[in-house]
């Protein structure tokens, strides 16, 4: 019953793996509803995780002259050492899949900047307050609900209202940021967790290199897999 749905929910995201510039939403009666009307009707996940981590104002950013980018990286290495811009606002990802055929997208991680940087660039009050990973996965959850017929919904495993969010596991360096981390995972008590990892560099700290000031990244799960989960077509 869910397969059509699962489909489609990859089909949207695989589209939004190119390098891809992202246009200004439509302008809403609240500056407020810009920001939400972005992250939640685009099925690319990195923006979304920029928009929630530095809780970017959409509408003053884009009349302030910004652009936001995505670029997508094939192997893990380049990922590695790929870092975002931030003039035009350039987002790096790197996806792995559930499949060796790499059409079941999994988890995605994302590198982003942080809202102190996008303040000192675009003007005060651009971004901020600093944001976190678990809000971009909360509202990927929000959507796959969303997503559902009631008769859908009956039929999970795991009920949305049900799934507990995890405080985003703070890495402290680039390189335990982007070692192996879960989609998701099942307590004692038989709920599904669903964890992030991220990694947030502000852009006064010292005594490191400027490339490497400024930054925020996330680890989250791609859509459709969480749907799968969900489901219990796969287990955590």
């Amino acid at each position: 019953m869910l397969a059509p749905v699962i489909r489609t929910l990859a089909i949207i995201f695989a589209a939004c793996f190119g390098t891809a510039l992202l246009t200004a939403p439509p302008a809403a009666a609240d500056p407020e509803d810009a920001e939400l009307t972005a992250a939640s009707t685009s099925g690319e996940l990195c923006r979304r995780a920029q928009i929630e981590s530095a809780n970017l104002h959409s509408n003053r950013f884009y009349r302030r002259g910004g652009e936001l980018q995505d670029t997508a990286y094939p192997d893990l290495a380049s990922f590695a050492a790929s870092k975002p811009q931030i003039q035009p606002l350039t987002l790096t990802h790197y996806t792995t899949y559930e499949d060796a055929g790499g059409t079941l997208p999994k988890q995605v991680r994302c590198k982003g900047k942080s809202a102190d940087h996008i303040n000192a660039v675009y003007g005060e009050n651009t971004a901020g307050p600093e944001g976190t990973c678990a809000a971009a996965n909360r509202r990927t959850l929000r959507e796959v609900a969303r997503s559902l017929t009631p008769q859908e919904r009956k039929a999970l495993k795991y009920r949305p209202n049900d799934v507990v969010l995890d405080a985003d596991t703070e890495a402290a360096t680039g390189q335990q940021w982007l070692a192996d981390f879960p989609t998701a995972t099942v307590d004692s008590a038989g709920r599904l967790h669903l964890p992030s990892s991220s990694l947030f560099v502000p852009l006064d700290t010292p005594g490191i290199p400027e490339a490497f000031k400024g930054q925020h990244y996330c680890t989250l799960a791609a859509p459709s897999h969480l749907l799968r989960l969900l489901s219990g077509a796969i287990t955590p």
